[in-house]
Formats: structure tokens, sequence, C-alpha cells
């Protein structure tokens, strides 16, 4: 029996770029030999951190002070959320909430933890229609809508939403039909401009069959493959593990926040453990 996986976002992200990548991060843990951030990218790291971590205590009522801040980026992102968050929908609200769901035939799980979901009504539809939003806050550098559609993590929260969001809130199973969906990003940087995603019931098929095909690749190479390198090198000088694959002559560039698609920084720390 193949290894039971749990896969978020960035794990699906770093085995389309470079199997071998994936295998060396995520199935041995070898350690990086060179320390993936520079010191710019560990403050943003903790910068979006900390504002994650005020959002989820506005939402949940707990006191969120500015009076001891003494980062000036920090309060003005705060002030822009105070000022210019999006609208949310009337309805049950979940914060950081985490959702794990079965996919493919072989034990593996799917997981996503959202910033914010509210389930209730759709504001676009007939009055009542039941609806779920999801809401996400970004503190990296603003993406257009076309790549937010295919973003992994777009397509991981909406897949794990639509097959699986029953469990959060089982009153309202209607509520998670794919064209009841949706998710918005939030830009500190252009809080007047958030991204919204509608979903349906065809773009769900796709992104699930095109997920599902990836986890039977991974339980391939589980049985017994070699996990080959990546063919665009380019990829390579953004990879400490280069030494390892002999491909240090691809050069050397810092590592960028966008390494694991859309994902904030702060999302490593989420990473699940495999079982």
């Amino acid at each position: 029996m193949t290894e039971r996986l749990t896969l978020a976002q960035h794990h699906l992200y770093t085995y389309q770029v470079c199997p071998r990548r994936f295998y060396l991060r995520f199935l041995t843990r070898l350690p990086w030999p060179e320390a993936p951030l520079g010191t710019e990218q560990e403050a943003a790291y903790e910068r979006g951190r900390r504002f994650h971590r005020r959002v989820e205590r506005h939402f949940l009522g707990l006191p969120v002070s500015d009076e001891t801040e003494p980062d000036d980026v920090l309060r003005v992102w705060w002030a822009a959320f105070r000022s210019q968050a999006p609208a949310l929908p009337a309805g049950r609200r979940f914060v950081e909430a985490a959702l794990t769901i079965p996919i493919g035939p072989d034990g593996h799980r799917l997981t996503g933890r959202f910033d914010l979901l509210v389930v209730g009504s759709s504001p676009e539809g007939p009055d009542g229609q039941p609806a779920a939003a999801l809401f996400d806050w970004k503190t990296g550098e603003p993406r257009p809508n076309e790549r937010l559609h295919r973003a992994w993590q777009t397509r991981v929260y909406l897949i794990a939403l639509a097959e699986g969001g029953a469990a959060l809130a089982p009153d309202a199973p209607a509520a998670f039909a794919p064209d009841r969906l949706s998710l918005t990003y939030w830009y500190v940087s252009e809080p007047d401009a958030p991204r919204v995603i509608r979903y349906d019931a065809a773009t769900h098929r796709r992104n699930l069959a095109e997920v599902e095909g990836i986890v039977a690749e991974i339980d391939r190479q589980l049985s017994g493959g070699d996990w080959p390198k990546t063919d665009d090198w380019a990829q390579c000088r953004h990879c400490a593990y280069r030494v390892y694959c002999a491909r240090q002559a691809a050069g050397a560039a810092q590592p960028d926040e966008t390494e694991d698609e859309d994902a904030d920084l702060f999302d490593a720390e989420l990473e699940p453990q495999w079982g």
C-alpha cells in the first residue's frame, strides 16, 4: 500500500514545477542546504503573519490595538482593512477554518485553510438562495484575475469547499454547489479592487479531474518511480536542491515569494504533516 499523503496547494504547485523537488522537499524532508529566504523576505513573512493574526482577532471579536504596534507598514495595512475591507454577505462566519477531503482512490487527502468563510445567502440570486463565500487577505503583489483563476490556491480551496463544505454547515448543503461558491482575494495594496472568482459546475469538473490526475501521477511515483527532474532549468535557479541534482550550472537566484504560486509566505507554517 502506498503512503497516504495530505496535499495542500503548495504540494501540488511544487510537484507540477518539479517532481524531484517535491520528493526531496516533502517526502525525504531533506534540509535545504541554504536558507530559502533573505532578510527582506523574512520580514515580509513576519509582517504578513502578524497582519493575518490581526484580521483573525477582528473577526473573532477580540481586541486589536495600534497603541503598541511599532511597524508603520502594518499600521497602514490595518487602517486600509478597517476602512476598505470588502463587504461581507450575511451569514455564519468561519474564521481560519480548515477543511480536508479525500482525493483519489488510495486514501490521500486534499486540504485547505480559509481566512474567512461566510455561509449564508447569495446577494446576486433569488432571495434566500444559499451560498458560500470565501475571503482571502493578501499582503503580497496583486495578481490579475486571469492568473488567480488558475492559481492552485483558488482551485484547491474551491474543490475542497464544493466536495466537503457541507461538513462545516451540515444544515445548508445546497450552499456548497459549485455555482453557489465564490472566492474573493483582497490585497492590502489595492484595497478598493478586490478580485472576485466565481465558480461553476463545469470549472469544478475540470479542476477536480486535473487534481485527481496529479494525485494519480504521485501515486505512480510512490510505487517506484524515479521522481524526474524538471526540464526547465530556469526553475533550478530558484531551488537550493540543485546541488543534489548536479544542476549548479543553472546558476542561483534568490527564491521569491511566488515560489509556491500565490500563497503568502506565512502559509508555510500551515503545511500539514504527512500521514
